[in-house]
């Protein structure tokens, strides 16, 4: 009697522990590592990574393709739609088996019930646990959709070595994804959970064989194929070795991983533009790795969404040699000139420039820093954007030093350049020649940015850009006409019926090629170089990236323009050479109407017209002390300072210097005369020396508004020599220490500086 009491108890306790574990909830069965696996917008795979544990096994889908989902339910569970979760015929039949045979063979475990001892990772196969799984089936199936356990399975079934789940299995066996596999390749897939060590090559292939053909007669019989198809299906043969995954978008991939680990991610890539513009880029790194440079990487972006089209970090990945595994598009590398349309656009904002003033090209010295020109020429004064077409070094550094490089770096971070981290201390104004370093990331979504917010300002929820739309269709609109810059090598005309806006950029030594080009639609960035920072030789922006840049704009449907935000701009009368607001001086030259950003302040009235006294044929500068006023010619000249105007004579022939003031002129002491080019105030000077140990000098310059000048030169008190005809260089040794430099004219017209020598 006590023992019977003790069964009814135990009986009571195992009936109250089923009845509480059927009405709790089932938790998260599988926490298994995944693969990293990378889709295309339109579900393509473009990549996968093996799971931290060494298996192909995809994140779990959520639907499962019907020819499988058929396969298996005939094979493994033909009454899966309509039980519980427990098949009480199968549990029959298994008995009947099994007793009739004396040994275990058939175990009745329904697709769910396999379901659950896949996520208790197979434990040993006792009648407890077959009435534990028997249990949670139950559990599962009273808060789980049919097709949810279906799929369940389906990921996380055994297919064989390291395939886990019918995804992974449809992609190592066949090439392809599930949903396009054939009724032969569905049932291969369908037999192996049951016996997954088939798969592999060898003498028990003949029995996977039968076993799907056994799979395929059945659907057959169920009428689910006709005979043919199913005579077909039979002749199919069985995988071979498995297929390699798909690698397109390799680093996008990697940098994924990194930042958000291994799981799904459904991209905004155009599956067929990734692989065109790879295309692209494997193209030009066979070309251009026969001069050494060895890393190309492109970033195609949609300047409606800021998202990425095509993403190549870079040209390989196969070889670590070249630092081809380096994800380039997120690595900081030496801006080189890509900033300085940036720095322009902000100059409009404040009302600090027009589009065609003139700004100043000749040498410059800034404390320790001289910067110079790609070709080591000067143009004098040169248009605002002029500079950025041209992408001129001197007059950029001009700008940066009048704009203010606090400023700019506050302006570059709020642009969204989160590697532009130091002080303008550090900086200096080095920073516009690629002083910084930035990401080709960044640098895209910004020009994405910008023309998301000139385009459609209001289809973004995003901060706006901290630079008005007037400026930024100034901007955009002056690099639409980027001339070919003798600056930055030899130049390949570019064939493209499309308008786009498009800046180049060489980083100093030759290390980084840049190019970004913008519109309404589309962003292309493109960086070529050594990731290891070796420079080689013509190795700029203008030769390397650009080209890569339009062909890759040619992969793209045809944009319209930026229309002009009128509500944002205004027009300024401008003087025609000068590019300064007009005066009635300037109309002798002409007066031109500019398109400008409605901005705080102007620039000041043209500085360069002014009235001047001549002879009557124009060969004196006079006034009444030296010719009778009725013969005075009271003429409006452009008239640039002395430096600026030795070297604009060179490259503009056009222009016609004041003539001499006449002997007898009583106003003579005019000043701004002479200007002394080099050595500037405050620079330090070394001499070069020869081989023979000897020291070569240093080369004075200056240079005087009147052509036919002699110039007088003392160096701390002590005469030097004088130098005439516009040719105003004087070479001389200096001794070590600080000095003062004078120039004189016949006139009394003097300039000085003081400089040091070492």
């Amino acid at each position: 009697m006590e023992n019977r009491k003790n069964i009814l108890l135990l009986c009571a306790v195992l009936a109250g522990l089923i009845l509480i574990a059927l009405l709790l909830r089932p938790g998260t069965l599988f926490d298994d590592p995944v693969c990293a696996v990378l889709e295309s917008r339109d579900g393509q795979l473009l990549g996968a990574r093996i799971a931290a544990d060494g298996q192909w096994r995809f994140p779990a889908s959520d639907s499962v393709p019907d020819k499988f989902a058929t396969c298996i339910v005939t094979f493994e569970d033909k009454r899966f739609w309509h039980h519980p979760g427990v098949d009480p015929l199968a549990i029959a039949r298994a008995l009947r088996l099994n007793t009739r045979q004396g040994e275990v063979r058939s175990g009745a475990s329904t697709l769910t019930m396999q379901t659950i001892r896949l996520s208790r990772k197979n434990p040993p196969r006792t009648i407890p646990e077959k009435i534990w799984e028997m249990v949670l089936a139950l559990r599962l199936e009273a808060y789980t959709s049919k097709d949810e356990i279906l799929a369940l399975y389906a990921a996380h079934a055994p297919f064989g070595g390291n395939v886990v789940g019918l995804d992974a299995a449809a992609w190592r066996y066949f090439g392809r994804p599930a949903d396009e596999l054939s009724w032969a390749e569905s049932a291969t897939l369908a037999v192996l959970p049951n016996a997954p060590a088939l798969i592999h090559p060898g003498s028990r292939r003949d029995l996977l064989l039968n076993k799907r053909n056994f799979l395929l007669d059945k659907l057959c019989e169920n009428g689910v194929l006709d005979p043919l198809e199913c005579e077909l299906a039979r002749e199919e043969p069985l995988p071979d070795k498995p297929w390699p995954l798909p690698e397109i978008a390799y680093h996008y991939l990697e940098t994924l991983r990194k930042q958000q680990g291994d799981h799904l991610y459904e991209s905004s890539l155009d599956y067929a533009l990734q692989q065109r513009a790879e295309a692209v880029i494997h193209r030009h790194h066979e070309v251009f790795a026969t001069n050494e440079v060895f890393n190309l990487a492109a970033l195609i972006l949609d300047v409606h969404t800021g998202k990425p089209l095509a993403y190549v970090g870079n040209a390989g990945h196969t070889s670590r040699a070249h630092g081809d595994n380096v994800d380039v598009i997120q690595a900081p590398r030496s801006s080189g000139s890509t900033l300085k349309p940036l720095l322009y656009a902000a100059m409009l904002d404040e009302g600090d420039l027009l589009p065609d003033m003139l700004v100043s090209d000749i040498p410059f010295h800034y404390k320790d820093f001289s910067p110079n020109n790609f070709n080591h020429t000067f143009d004098g004064a040169v248009p605002a954007r002029d500079v950025i077409r041209r992408s001129l070094n001197v007059p950029s550094v001009r700008m940066l030093h009048d704009y203010g490089v606090e400023k700019f770096i506050d302006l570059l971070q709020r642009l969204g350049f989160t590697t532009i981290s130091r002080g303008a201390d550090i900086y200096g104004l080095s920073l516009i020649l690629g002083g910084a370093e930035i990401k080709l990331g960044e640098l895209a979504s910004v020009y994405a940015s910008l023309a998301r917010e000139l385009g459609s300002p209001t289809e973004s929820r995003r901060p706006a850009p901290p630079l008005s739309r007037g400026a930024i269709w100034c901007t955009f609109d002056a690099l639409t006409e980027v001339n070919r810059p003798e600056e930055e090598g030899d130049w390949h005309t570019f064939s493209s019926t499309r308008k786009i806006a498009w800046k180049t950029g060489t980083s100093y030594g030759n290390r980084d090629a840049w190019s970004v080009g913008v519109t309404p639609d589309y962003v292309v960035a493109v960086w070529a170089g050594n990731c290891n920072g070796e420079g080689r030789p013509l190795l700029t922006g203008v030769g390397y990236a650009a080209p890569v840049m339009f062909d890759l704009f040619n992969l793209l449907p045809p944009s319209n323009w930026f229309e002009m935000p009128s509500d944002e701009l205004e027009e300024v009368e401008c003087c025609a050479l000068s590019g300064h607001p007009a005066t009635d001086l300037c109309e002798a030259d002409g007066v031109t109407t500019v398109w400008a950003p409605k901005a705080p302040h102007q620039p000041d009235p043209c500085p360069y017209h002014r009235l001047v006294h001549l002879n009557p044929d124009e060969t004196w500068q006079v006034d009444s002390d030296c010719w009778p006023v009725s013969e005075i010619k009271h003429v409006s000249r452009f008239v640039l300072p002395p430096a600026q105007e030795w070297y604009y004579m060179k490259s503009h022939s056009g222009y016609h210097p004041l003539p001499p003031f006449h002997p007898n002129y009583a106003g003579y002491r005019r000043s701004g005369a002479v200007e002394i080019i080099y050595p500037q105030e405050g620079m330090s000077v070394a001499a070069p020396v020869a081989l023979d140990a000897r020291s070569q000098g240093v080369v004075l310059s200056a240079a005087h508004s009147d052509p036919d000048a002699t110039l007088y030169w003392h160096l701390d008190g002590t005469y030097l020599g004088m130098t005439t005809h516009g040719e105003h260089k004087l070479s001389i040794v200096p001794t070590p220490g600080t000095h003062t430099l004078t120039v004189l004219d016949a006139n009394g017209h003097s300039a000085a500086v003081h400089f040091s020598a070492y």
